[in-house]
C-alpha cells in the first residue's frame, strides 16, 4: 500500500489558503503573526512563571520537573532536526556524485518536459547539489529515472 508524502497541487494551494485566511483573521484582531516558538521562548516563559509565581503556592516540584522534562525534550527535538537536516544534504550530496555517467530523465520545472541525457558534471550550492547534461544543469531534486548510459 502506497502512502503519499507529499500534497498534490490542489490540497496544497487550498491549504495554503486556509493559512492565509486564518493568519488574517488573526492580524485583524490585533495579534501579531510570527514563527513557531523555539527553546529560548520556552526558557523565558519559564523565568517568567518563576518570577510571577505566588509566595505562598509555590511552583509543585513535578509541575517543574515536567516543564524541566518538556524544555529537554525540546532541545532534542531541535539537534535531531538539525542531525537530520545535514544527513538529507549528504544523502542528495551521494546521490548526485553516484549519477555521474548514468542516463537520467529529470523533469524541466520551467517548460514542464522530460530531459534526459548522461550526466557530465556535479555542482554545489544553493543548497542542493545540481548534475548537468547536454549542457544544461538541473536539481539533483528533479531527477524521476536512472538507467546505466549504453
Amino acid at each position: 500500500m502506497d502512502i503519499p508524502l507529499a500534497m498534490n497541487e490542489p490540497d496544497m494551494i487550498r491549504t495554503q489558503m486556509e493559512v492565509e485566511t486564518f493568519n488574517k483573521s488573526l492580524q485583524k484582531n490585533g495579534r501579531s503573526v510570527g514563527g513557531t516558538l523555539g527553546k529560548d521562548d520556552f526558557l523565558k516563559l519559564l523565568v517568567v512563571q518563576l518570577e510571577n509565581q505566588d509566595p505562598t503556592s509555590p511552583l509543585d516540584d513535578r509541575e517543574f520537573i515536567s516543564q524541566m522534562a518538556q524544555f529537554s525534550s525540546l532541545e532534542q527535538m531541535t539537534q535531531m532536526n538539525t542531525t537530520l537536516s545535514n544527513l538529507i544534504i549528504n544523502n542528495k550530496i551521494n546521490l548526485s556524485y553516484s549519477l555521474l555517467g548514468k542516463y537520467v530523465e529529470v523533469l524541466d520545472k520551467g517548460s514542464g518536459q522530460m530531459e534526459s541525457g548522461i550526466v557530465s558534471e556535479v555542482s554545489f550550492g544553493k543548497g542542493s547539489p545540481s548534475i548537468s547534461f547536454n549542457g544544461l544543469t538541473y536539481s539533483v531534486d528533479d531527477v524521476t529515472k536512472v538507467t546505466i548510459a549504453e
